[in-house]
Order: structure tokens, then C-alpha cells, then sequence
């Protein structure tokens, strides 16, 4: 062991220990004390950097769990006297909330073992504990009532987990009993994976390891395994077993202490003084951080005696505050940013099994950017990039090494892969209506998911029903949208992939509809759950097993689904507000997981009506997002003018820019290209590469940055001549794109949906008589670059271009004013959805994304779908409750 120590303490090694005084303490900190929050923090960020070489460790103490309703040491010594006093001096015959303060400090101060004085009624707590919390079940009840969040976890903790999400720290020490800790970490556990606990109870150190991802130590036990070490015997030293764990971890790791007084001897003698002989006096440092105007608790001062120079002091308001400013100050920092690639996991789940015979030119990559910037918008991670997009592969467990190749595992490429058909044939899902209508719903699961959606959104699948109320009807899906979205979900991410039985939606007209899907409930979740003999059972919220965490990873992060537990029971509520029932089974034998939604009962036997009561709506509106930007621009100051360029300039090299004010030129191609490009031309001295941020913190260059992203779209429309499509010359009413006839007749476009194949859409009509007569509508849209709350995306605005009888050549202004005219009176809303759908569609050409790149640009990728917004309405039919915000749909 000696040897061990020795070398980890070689490393570079940095111990942050963090300590909040507790509210009681009434001491102040002296003018030579520490710093201000201000340079703490900055200190604390540094130090939590990726790229610093060790990971700190965190000690967290009561004072951390204060906010969240958990109260301090002498506040536990007031609660727990006045309920032991009311309970048992006087009975239970009076409630302890009307127990008056005469009477339960009066009993108090007289026990012989008491110690007197405000100013030491923290160090009554485990007095108090040893001789009034008797028998042990008495001593687990009022604890674990004692240490209930009342007001909710922390916003601190919430912080707290997100740096462990990040990889920023891994290893959290506690002295406390409460549940703010573990409930913070649980809510991220898609994202971080198993939760490591040790020393729950005496001997518990099974899990203990120095390189976890998250893990608790329990450093007194916990009260629900009657292991809380409270009474002033146990509170004197540690399990010698366990600080001989922890000491290598404390020489070559960082320690934060939350909350922490520093007064049992077992933390402050028996793991820090004892083992600042180990740790050669802590060499990298403790940074000891004391509330405003409080000063260190004697064991502290002593310790820092005994380390010298290597202790420093650090003023912070508190833990809430500390951690949101240092979540602030590190959103940019993330250990994936500095991956390596890692060794196979060593997990059997099917979804980590690399695929030997796939390779990562059969991923899509755009797809990829476009999905795991969501998933790290939402984890407050940094944006996802070409060149860091392989470090959140490998730290995610997509990418893996095996015999020195790197391969995709299965799930990586059932959720990113162009073919995963071509390695597993049987991950589709087969669906049908009435028997009839059947259709295979193929790619990979991110694709199968947007085309499921809008398969079950269409009306065959979920008919619009006359919903009668007291008074009037109204009509509605017969089947709550966002249940149905929820089963198919849960469908993708919860089947058992290593089988090859088929996953079958079959809807039933009028009737239900049923999910079936290969792979029972895991055995974890039938003990937990009441099975009749067929299988059939009533969910139960947070009662779930994630049998594909890779795959859950990714749709929790892409707010595809809610917090684990709750799926199911969801979809039962919806169902029972919509009027309609649910009916779950799990097949063990067969293996198999069975969903069925029953629309609300029939009035009078009628398919087409029934009953019921709420209802939500999805508005889709003509913006389609930008999912990743380039984060750099160059900008290229001409020596001369645009217009007197040399000829010579090899321009096909370029790529896509835009020229500003004659002189200088934009574009998202890297710096060095360009310069070659221009060569003597280029006044290189004068041109930079810019940041997109200092871009769009100035509105005139904002303003040209939406023309280059314009230029990037029009040249991708470009592309669609050959379907005749055309940009429009005139620039009077906006940029505008249309369709031209085909050969002086109509035009028809042929296309698939998720709910159809081989749909004729007439772009172009013709609409007057044959001859010099005739005329005809053509479809067209209208486009400009622009921001909504934040995010660049494309405004795509539907109309009509009226043409002559070439099909080509608008008509006059005056001629195309009326038609419009008239032709406007004919839309409605239905209509207006319907063209958004399809001009989604033509763009995108059915992909989930478009790529926009073109020559010598990664990462400029619009997305393939219209933002939606899904809104509860009110029974006025007004917008009660935006339900969701805006994404793509």
C-alpha cells in the first residue's frame, strides 16, 4: 500500500476541499481572511477545468443541503427535542408543532448531558441522538423524517449533477444522511450511467473504485440501513477500511467538502490530519471555502496549521450560489471535448456490442451533428462540432476499439447508421390498418422516429371523432397525440434488438390501437409490479429498467422522452382524460411487451363519435432551424475593389461566399483557402478569422452573416433545376423560388411520405383555356435568413406564381395581384399545414436534415422538418398552456 501512495503521489494532484459554515455559527471572518466569492470562483473554475489533470473530489456537509429544507446541526437538535419531548415526555397526546418553546428547552436544558450555550447547540446533535433517539427503529424514523427535502432539491445539487454529467468531477464524499444528493444524480442517470454508492452500511465498499464516473461514499452511513454514525463514540473515527481506500483517491484527486463544520474527529483527525502524512501535507493544495463572514471552526484552523502554505482560504456566499457560478463559468468545459479512444466496454448489453463488419463512413454524419447538439444543448454541454463529434462518440460508448480498429456499436448504428438494415434486418416496424394498408418503417431509429410520428398522426391511423360535451360537440383525434408519440417511443428504445420477432403497430378502425414490441419486462420490473395470470398489469410511476441505456441516452437527450417511470403511466392518464382506456401485458413466455389504446366509448354505436373532455393541438410554423453553424468566419479585405478582380483568380476554389461593401470577402471556408485563392489580391494583413459570436454581437455584420447562410441556401435550391424549380430574378418582392411548367404544360411532382408512396402533388396547373389564352398557377415560396429566439433558420413563406401560356414567363403584375387575389380566398389553415409538409419534404428530399456545406465547409446543416409548437387548449378554443417549446417537429 505504501508503495501505491507513493506513486500516485508522483501525479499532479490538486485537493479542493469546499466548506460552508452552518447558519447557527455567529463568528466572523477576520480582514486578513479569505478572498472575495469573486476570485474564489475563479480560482474553483480553473481547477475544474478539463483540462486539469485531476478530477476534483467533493465533501459535502449539512450546510449544502440547507436550501433544500434540510436543516443544520443546532436546527436538528431544536426539531428532534421538541418531537422527542411531545412524543414521549408528554405522551403524543399534543402535536409537536404546538409545543411551546418553554417547555421542550426547559426539559432539554436540564439533562445532565447537555452542554450549555447558544453557541454550542450544534454540538448537542449527537447528544441528542445517543440519548433521546432510542430504540434504533425510533432513532431511523425521526432521522429520516428529519432529513426530507422539504423545499425540493437544491438548485446547487441540480448544478452539481451537471458537472458530473460533464465528467468535471466524479467522487462526492458526504457526511449527511439526506436524499438531495442521490435524487440530484438520479435525475441524470441516463447520461452518467450506473451511480456508484459506497459504505451505505458497515462493510459496504464493494463498489468503491478510483476511476468511476459518479460515485457516492456515505462516509457515516446511511439512515435507512441503521448505519448513521451520529452518537459521539461512532463519530470519533472512520472504518479504517475505508480511509484506506480513500487516501490514494485524496493524494491524487481533488475533495470538495460542502457544508461541513469540521467537528467530528473522525473527518478532521482521522481521514485529514492522519492523512496529510500520506499525502505529503495535501502538495497540491486544499482550498478551504468559508461563507461570508464566518471564520474556520478550531479543527480547521489546526489543520491548516499543520499543512502550512498549502491551505488556502476561499470567501463564496454559499453552496447554491458557488456551484451556479461555477456551472456558469464552465458551460464550455467538457471532458469529451479531450476523449481518447477508449478500450471496448466491458457492458454485454446489446447495444454496446461493437459491430465488427460497420465502420464509421456508414454513419450519417450530418444526422449525427443535427441530433447530439440538441442532446448536448439540453445537457448544457458545448455545441457538437466535426472535430469533437468523435470525443462524444467514444465518451457516449458509440465508438469503441477493438483489436487497434475503431468500430460503431449496435446502438450507434441503429440510431445514426445510413443502412442499419444491412447489419440488422429485422429492426423495423411493421404496421397496418384494418388488416390492410401495411407499410415496413425502415432506417435508422432517429429516421424511423419522425416517420412514425407523422404516420400516426395521419387521419387513418388517429380519425378526427365528433366529441360530444353537455351542450355542444367537437371534434378531436379519437387518440391523444402525444400518447401515441409516447408509446412509439418506448417502442424504439425498450425492444430487445438481439431478437428477430417483428415490432407490430396495428390499428384497428374505431376500435384501438396496439403496440407490440419484441422483449418482456425485465425481471427487475415484474417484482415491482402486480401481474394478473395473463400477464396484464397497472404501471406504476419510476418503476422502469433501461434494457438499451445507449439508446435511452440519446432520446432522453433529445427530449424524445420524459424522465424514466413515468412512460407509461402517462399514457394511461391521457387515455382516461381523452374519454378512452389502456391495457398493458408482458408476455413472458412469449417474450413479448403489449400496449393497447382503446378510443372514448361510442355514442349510439357510432364510429365517428364519442365522448370526452381535453384536447391539445400542434401549430407548425414556417421556420426551419439551423442545427449547426460553423462557429468561425473568414473575411478576406480585397487589395482592390470586387468588381476589378483579376481574371486569373481560380474562383471555382472558393466555395460559397458573399461580397460585402465591394471589398471584402465572407464565407465559412477556412482562412488559409481563401488566401490561397486570392492570393496577391488579398490584403492578409487585414483578414481574419472571426468568431460567430463577435459576428452576431454586431448588427451590421449579423446582417451579413444572413447573407452568406442565404447564399448557402440558394445554392442548394439551385440544385432542384432539373425539377424545375427556379429563383426568381426580381429582387422587388424578395428573394422567391417556383416552379416552370414542363414543356408549356403542368408539372407534377411525385414523392413518398412516411403514411404514402408515389404522391402526386401538381405544382404547376393550368388554369386557363388551351391556346394564346391559357395561363398557369405555379407553386412557389418565398425565403429569407433570419433569427427566431436566437436560432438562424430559414422563414419559408408559400404563394403563387401566375405565368402565361409558356408556363414560364409571370404574368403581369396587375394580372397576378388578382389572381392571387382570388386565390388566397381558397386556403385555409389545413391547406397552409399541407404546403409547409411539402415543401419540408421537397427540400430536405425526406432526409432528416440538409446539408448546406458544399465545398470546403463542415457543420452548416439546416434541418429537414418545420419548427411545431404543441399548445393545450382551453375550452374557449384560446391557447391555455404551451405544453412544449419550439422544436423541430
Amino acid at each position: 500500500m505504501d508503495a501505491f501512495i507513493e506513486a500516485l503521489q508522483e501525479k499532479s494532484v490538486v485537493l479542493l476541499l469546499f466548506w460552508i459554515c452552518i447558519a447557527e455559527s455567529d463568528t466572523t471572518c477576520d480582514s486578513g481572511g479569505p478572498m472575495s466569492q469573486q476570485e474564489s470562483v475563479r480560482i474553483l473554475t480553473r481547477i475544474f477545468r478539463a483540462t486539469s489533470g485531476a478530477r476534483p473530489v467533493l465533501l459535502l456537509g449539512a450546510g449544502a443541503s440547507f436550501s433544500s429544507g434540510v436543516p443544520t446541526a443546532a436546527e436538528s437538535v431544536k426539531r428532534l427535542a421538541k418531537r422527542v419531548y411531545a412524543e414521549q415526555v408528554l405522551g403524543g397526546g399534543v402535536p409537536p408543532e404546538q409545543v411551546r418553546l418553554t417547555e421542550w428547552q426547559t426539559w432539554l436544558h436540564d439533562q445532565l448531558w447537555y452542554l450549555k450555550g447558544d453557541d454550542r447547540l450544534a454540538e448537542n446533535f449527537p447528544l441528542v441522538v445517543q440519548h433521546l433517539l432510542k430504540p434504533a427503529e425510533y432513532r431511523k424514523q425521526l432521522l429520516l423524517d428529519l432529513i426530507n427535502p422539504t423545499n425540493g432539491i437544491g438548485k446547487g445539487y441540480h448544478r452539481l449533477a451537471e458537472l458530473v454529467v460533464k465528467g468535471l468531477v466524479s467522487t462526492i464524499l458526504t457526511t449527511n444522511f439526506d436524499t438531495c444528493l442521490p435524487a440530484a444524480l438520479g435525475a441524470v442517470r441516463h447520461h452518467i450511467g450506473h451511480i456508484a454508492e459506497v459504505n451505505r452500511q458497515s462493510g459496504d465498499l464493494n463498489e468503491f473504485s478510483l476511476y468511476a464516473k459518479a460515485q457516492i461514499v456515505w462516509l457515516h452511513g446511511r439512515a435507512e440501513q441503521y448505519s448513521d454514525k451520529n452518537l459521539v463514540e461512532e463519530v470519533q473515527q472512520l472504518d479504517p477500511e475505508l480511509v484506506g481506500k480513500l487516501i490514494p483517491l485524496l493524494a491524487d484527486s481533488p475533495l470538495v467538502v460542502i457544508g461541513y463544520r469540521g467537528s467530528e474527529p473522525s473527518i478532521m483527525e482521522h481521514l485529514l490530519r492522519d492523512g496529510a502524512a500520506q499525502t505529503n501535507k495535501f502538495k497540491n493544495g486544499v482550498y478551504w471555502c468559508v461563507r461570508k463572514g464566518e471564520t474556520l471552526h478550531p479543527n480547521v484552523e489546526a489543520f491548516q496549521r499543520q499543512i502550512g502554505s498549502n491551505f488556502e482560504a476561499l470567501e463564496i456566499d454559499g453552496f447554491d450560489e458557488l456551484l451556479d457560478q461555477l456551472s456558469r463559468g464552465l458551460k464550455s468545459e467538457d471532458r469529451y471535448l479531450h476523449a481518447a479512444a477508449k478500450g471496448a466496454s466491458a457492458s454485454i448489453a446489446f447495444d454496446d456490442q461493437p459491430v465488427a463488419e460497420a465502420a464509421v463512413a456508414d454513419l450519417d454524419h450530418d444526422l449525427m451533428i443535427a441530433t447530439l447538439k440538441e442532446y448536448c444543448e439540453k445537457l448544457g454541454r458545448p455545441p457538437v462540432t466535426t472535430e469533437t463529434l468523435p470525443g462524444l462518440l467514444r465518451e457516449q460508448g458509440l465508438l469503441v476499439q477493438r483489436d487497434g480498429k475503431e468500430m460503431p456499436t449496435s446502438g450507434c448504428v441503429l440510431l445514426f447508421g445510413r443502412e442499419p438494415q444491412r447489419w440488422f434486418p429485422h429492426a423495423v416496424i411493421s404496421t397496418s390498418i384494418g388488416g390492410k394498408k401495411r407499410r415496413v418503417f425502415e432506417g435508422n431509429l432517429i429516421t424511423q422516429h419522425r416517420d412514425l410520428i407523422e404516420w400516426l398522426g395521419e387521419k387513418d391511423a388517429n380519425p378526427v371523432l365528433k366529441v360530444k360535451k353537455r351542450t355542444t360537440h367537437d371534434e378531436r383525434p379519437a387518440y391523444p397525440e402525444r400518447a401515441l408519440v409516447e408509446l412509439l417511443v418506448n417502442m424504439l428504445v425498450h425492444r430487445d434488438y438481439g431478437r428477430s420477432d417483428p415490432a407490430l403497430i396495428v390499428v384497428s378502425p374505431g376500435e384501438n390501437v396496439r403496440f407490440s414490441n419484441p422483449g418482456g419486462l425485465p425481471d427487475s420490473v415484474v417484482a415491482q409490479l402486480e401481474l394478473d395470470d395473463g400477464g396484464r398489469f397497472k404501471p406504476r410511476a419510476e418503476v422502469s429498467a433501461l434494457r438499451n441505456r445507449a439508446l435511452c441516452d440519446i432520446f432522453f437527450g433529445i427530449r424524445a422522452m420524459e424522465r424514466a417511470g413515468t412512460g407509461l403511466v402517462d399514457v394511461e392518464h391521457m387515455l382516461a382524460d381523452h374519454g378512452g382506456e389502456t391495457e398493458f401485458t408482458n408476455d413472458a413466455p412469449g417474450g413479448r411487451f403489449t400496449a393497447v389504446v382503446r378510443q372514448p366509448a361510442a355514442s349510439a354505436g357510432s364510429k365517428s363519435v364519442a365522448r370526452d373532455e381535453r384536447h391539445t393541438e400542434v401549430y407548425v410554423l414556417n421556420f426551419i432551424p439551423f442545427v449547426s453553424i460553423p462557429d468561425t468566419i473568414s473575411v478576406v479585405k480585397l487589395t482592390g475593389s470586387w468588381r476589378d478582380r483579376p481574371t486569373h483568380l481560380p474562383m471555382d476554389e472558393a466555395g460559397t461566399f458573399t461580397v460585402q461593401g465591394d471589398q471584402y470577402v465572407w464565407s465559412f471556408a477556412p482562412l488559409p483557402i481563401l488566401l490561397a485563392v486570392f492570393g496577391s489580391y488579398a490584403d492578409k494583413s487585414a483578414s481574419r478569422a472571426w468568431r460567430r459570436g463577435e459576428i452576431e454581437a454586431d448588427p451590421d455584420r449579423r446582417r451579413v452573416l444572413s447573407w452568406l447562410l442565404r447564399r448557402h441556401f440558394e445554392r442548394h435550391l439551385r440544385g432542384f433545376a432539373l425539377r424545375g424549380l427556379v429563383l426568381e430574378e426580381s429582387k422587388n418582392r424578395g428573394r422567391r423560388a417556383y416552379f416552370e411548367g414542363n414543356a408549356a404544360r403542368a408539372r407534377c411532382y411525385v414523392y413518398d411520405s412516411p403514411a404514402r408512396k408515389n404522391i402526386q402533388r401538381w405544382v404547376v396547373k393550368q388554369r386557363g383555356p388551351d391556346g394564346y389564352k391559357a395561363w398557369f398557377e405555379n407553386e412557389g415560396f418565398g425565403y429569407e435568413v433570419t433569427q427566431m429566439d436566437g436560432i438562424w433558420g430559414i422563414r419559408i413563406k408559400p404563394f403563387y406564381m401566375f405565368t402565361g401560356r409558356d408556363a414560364k414567363k409571370p404574368l403581369p403584375s396587375f394580372a397576378r395581384t388578382a389572381r392571387s387575389t382570388r386565390r388566397m380566398k381558397l386556403d385555409r389553415n389545413q391547406n397552409v399545414e399541407n404546403d409547409l409538409t411539402f415543401w419540408g419534404r421537397f427540400l430536405s428530399q425526406g432526409a432528416q436534415t440538409i446539408n448546406l456545406g458544399q465545398q470546403h465547409v463542415d457543420d452548416l446543416i439546416l434541418g429537414g422538418t418545420f419548427v411545431s409548437v404543441e399548445v393545450i387548449e382551453e375550452e374557449s378554443g384560446g391557447a391555455a398552456d404551451q405544453r412544449s417549446n419550439p422544436k423541430a417537429a
